[in-house]
């Protein structure tokens, strides 16, 4: 195990830390980058692990719990609210930016990724 570890500890790219991509929407968690049409979008650490844990799987849709626990980690209780605001800020920096339905709600069941079409 030891040895297991000292190899992951030496960097590389791990699974978690590859660039995504979904249509126009570019990201890159390793450096904390996000781009929409080659132009960047300058998102918080929330917002950015939000972003992540929705495109590592597009197709998907995310339960709100899943989401939460992805913006604040486990074991520790943020309110629905604070999730929103979240979600609601990237929303709106995503629009700026010229991606305005990347991410949908479907009501009552979660939130998954649309490839960017405006």
């Amino acid at each position: 195990m030891a040895r297991i570890k000292a190899i992951l500890r030496r960097g590389g790219t791990t699974p978690e830390n590859q660039p995504l991509r979904h249509g126009v929407l570019e990201v890159d968690p390793a450096r904390h980058l996000t781009r929409v049409r080659g132009e960047v979008v300058a998102l918080t650490a929330r917002e950015m692990d939000l972003l992540v844990k929705l495109m590592t799987r597009p197709d998907q849709v995310h339960l709100r719990p899943a989401l939460v626990d992805a913006i604040s980690g486990v074991n520790i209780h943020v309110s629905d609210r604070t999730m929103d605001s979240h979600l609601r800020n990237l929303r709106a920096k995503l629009r700026a930016a010229g991606c305005a339905d990347a991410i949908d709600t479907m009501h009552g069941i979660g939130i998954r990724m649309e490839p960017c079409t405006t």
